[in-house]
């Protein structure tokens, strides 16, 4: 049993109960009786139906905080917040959105803010009481558990078990917030006249340790108050039934003898259901009196050979996913994004393109248009995550179309995802009405995963615009999965299609970079497919896109050292038939290529090297520091999330697979290098070395690795740190 504890005095009591137990009618009732005996009572409705207060005022729809927050003038007007109602109580309902949108947590978290606004203090009332339905498990409607607001909760059930399943939960829930605080009064009884409600509440008071307040019977007499908007208090104050709330009152207003507190001593629901049903339930045979049905989940074995059904861990999360998703479908430049989303995610979303298309375009050398991209959002607000935000996104889209592009995205971040905003069937009836394409993709970040979830959902929505392809001669090539985010992505696609121009290869689609909602439409078999990189998520784009279109796909990825980029011309030449051209432009590169290897390697012959990565495959550094006559000592993956060791090309060098940053520092110290090559910033009180960084997005081409390589040399030959340096 729990302990009691009598603390004080308390003014403010949160009524919590299920959904259609009768709370509002008994909050309603305690307000009544404390108003008769010359209190003066604050009620407040924290219930969606908004229907706590009708009784006390008299009225079957009472102006809400939800209507004053949806209002247009809501800023100005709130007169009618606060309304007088029986014998002098202040009435306030929080209302709610419409069924089946918005969020009505989110109504109960405005109600309470917009009240501290209006500097309506709970303490200018000798009682304030809140109406909470306490079956559902959003936070909003926890507010009033929160010790600023409630000093007193009171629990309305039945003895029926469903009753005492949401009582149950409300203690998990008061649990949650107070610890071992003492705030519970105890249990009103609001009976159903089952034959054994009795029995039944008197197990469960017991076992949480919560005393009966009082029983209130079933009665017709509450139906026909209702139908007149009326307290049993107040419309008939002789009856049995009143005269319970006034002994319940005098108990919870009495100085002589201070009502008793407990904390919050919920059962764990085996217990409970063998306690209220009377079943022996144990771990081995909760499922016993289930219908059997046809399925069969994966049990994959244990050590022991058993079977054993595991929830498959999740892999940790890096960035946004509605970043991602716009990142990717921003590329197309006569599409049109519509973010529904707040307008402080779309500003973030908008200056990370802003700047890596400038980084992009500076490295480049390119200086044209800043901006490749048509981004507007819907500016969700605090209306909008009460009510939910349809209305402005119908609103957006109409906007949107009135531009000459071609297709409209409509990206939507976590708040629609809470809202429950239905984003797919809005975007099918306005694609019908503008007779325009008008394509869903929800990247919910709270569910939908991270960056590289989101862009993989932006590239499957644009594949919906890929028509069916056709067969016939390879004429193309497909460049999928560039690293658009890179400073280097234009200088890297430049040097490429430089190679491919020779080879009198066209680029049908850079998917998705820089190209066009007709470029997408025309990928088919007729183009070959070529992957950016090596990693999982540009491999598995790949493997999408061939199975849509028909599409071949090339086995290598874009080279970055000399001899990757001779192996990848020769096999792009041998498959388009050119193979005269790819041996020519080979020919041509060569020997430029053996004249500047040949400088650098008078400085780097015989230098020491240490390499670690945190993720990034290291093969092309490991192939141009001993082309350069380097001598690697170590090299190693730093332990990473990104890091997929099965992936990687490794040569013939002996690679560490758990490189940590301390067998790093351990290794400078012992082996003295001249040079350490590393994908992270290290501590230079740590390491006193001289270190470059290794890219995660290299050059690409015959001189790539060879463009590294000249920074690093520059870095063998200068001070291991920058001057400044010396003085911290």
């Amino acid at each position: 049993m729990n302990n009691k504890d009598p603390e004080g005095p308390f003014t403010r009591i949160a009524v919590y109960g299920k959904g259609g137990i009768g709370k509002s009618t008994i909050s309603a009732n305690i307000s009544a009786t404390l108003a008769d005996e010359g209190y003066s009572v604050l009620h407040i409705g924290c219930d969606p139906k908004h229907d706590s207060t009708r009784a006390l005022l008299g009225e079957l729809h009472p102006h809400t905080v939800t209507d004053f927050l949806r209002s247009s003038d809501a800023r100005t007007d709130c007169s009618a917040l606060v309304r007088t109602g029986y014998n002098g109580i202040a009435c306030i309902e929080a209302g709610g959105p419409e069924p089946g949108v918005g969020c009505a947590g989110r109504g109960i978290l405005s109600t309470f803010e917009i009240l501290g606004r209006m500097g309506i203090d709970s303490s200018r009332y000798m009682y304030t009481i809140y109406d909470v339905l306490g079956d559902v498990v959003c936070g909003g409607f926890a507010v009033p558990l929160r010790r600023e607001y409630a000093d007193l909760i009171l629990i309305v059930t039945s003895g029926e078990y469903m009753s005492l399943y949401a009582a149950n939960n409300i203690l998990r829930g008061i649990q949650n917030f107070d610890m071992n605080i003492n705030r519970i009064g105890g249990i009103i009884y609001n009976s159903r006249g089952g034959s054994e409600e009795d029995e039944q509440l008197k197990k469960f008071s017991d076992a949480v340790g919560l005393p009966i307040l009082v029983k209130i019977p079933r009665s017709e007499i509450f139906l026909t108050a209702e139908k007149h908007s009326n307290t049993v208090v107040a419309a008939f104050p002789n009856s049995l039934e009143a005269s319970l709330f006034r002994e319940l009152i005098s108990d919870l207003t009495s100085t002589k003898r201070p009502v008793s507190r407990y904390r919050a001593g919920p059962l764990d629901v085996i217990k409970l259901e063998s306690l209220i049903l009377g079943r022996d339930i144990s771990a081995s045979s909760s499922f016993s009196h289930q219908v059997s049905v046809n399925f069969k989940p994966a049990m994959p074995k244990t050590v022991d050979g058993t079977g054993c059904f595991r929830v498959p861990e999740k892999p940790p999360l890096f960035g946004c996913a509605f970043a991602g998703a716009i990142t990717v479908l921003s590329q197309i430049q006569d599409a049109s994004i519509i973010a529904h989303c707040p307008s402080s995610c779309a500003h973030i979303v908008s200056n990370l393109l802003v700047s890596s298309h400038n980084r992009d375009h500076d490295k480049s050398g390119y200086h044209g248009k800043q901006t490749p991209f048509s981004l507007i959002h819907t500016g969700m607000d605090e209306k909008m995550m009460v009510f939910g935000g349809i209305d402005r996104l119908k609103k957006s889209i109409i906007k949107s179309a009135e531009s000459e592009n071609r297709v409209i995205f409509i990206i939507s971040g976590c708040a629609p995802g809470i809202t429950g905003d239905d984003i797919e069937g809005c975007s099918s009836d306005m694609s019908q009405s503008l007779g325009i394409p008008v394509i869903p993709v929800s990247v919910n970040g709270i569910g939908e995963g991270d960056f590289s979830a989101g862009t993989m959902a932006g590239y499957q929505a644009s594949l919906q615009l890929v028509k069916k392809g056709t067969g016939g001669k390879r004429k193309s090539v497909v460049l999928v999965g560039e690293k658009i985010l890179a400073n280097n992505t234009s200088a890297n696609f430049n040097e490429l299609n430089q190679y491919l121009s020779a080879l009198d290869i066209p680029v049908l689609c850079r998917f998705l970079a820089h190209t066009t909602v007709n470029e997408v439409e025309s990928m088919n078999k007729q183009s070959l497919i070529l992957p950016a990189s090596s990693d999982e998520s540009t491999l598995k784009l790949s493997e999408i896109i061939s199975e849509k279109t028909g599409s071949d796909i090339f086995p290598y990825s874009l080279p970055f050292t000399f001899h990757d980029t001779v192996r990848w011309v020769k096999n792009l030449a041998k498959i388009f038939r050119v193979e005269d051209k790819g041996s020519a432009l080979i020919a041509l590169k060569e020997k430029k290529y053996r004249e500047e290897i040949g400088l650098i390697m008078q400085k780097t012959v015989g230098k020491r090297v240490i390499i670690s990565s945190s993720g990034p495959d290291i093969s092309w550094v490991l192939e141009i520091v001993r082309e350069c006559g380097m001598e690697i000592i170590r090299a190693g993956y730093l332990s990473s999330p990104y890091l997929m060791k099965d992936k990687q090309k490794i040569s013939d060098i002996s690679i560490i697979p758990d490189y940590t940053l301390e067998k790093l520092y351990d290794d400078i110290k012992t082996y003295r290098p001249d040079l350490v090559l590393t994908t992270i910033w290290l501590d230079h009180k740590k390491a006193n070395v001289r270190y470059g960084m290794i890219p995660f997005c290299p050059n690409v081409g015959f001189f790539g690795a060879l463009s590294s390589m000249k920074h690093w040399t520059s870095i063998l030959f200068g001070p291991v740190t920058e001057g400044w340096r010396n003085y911290l």
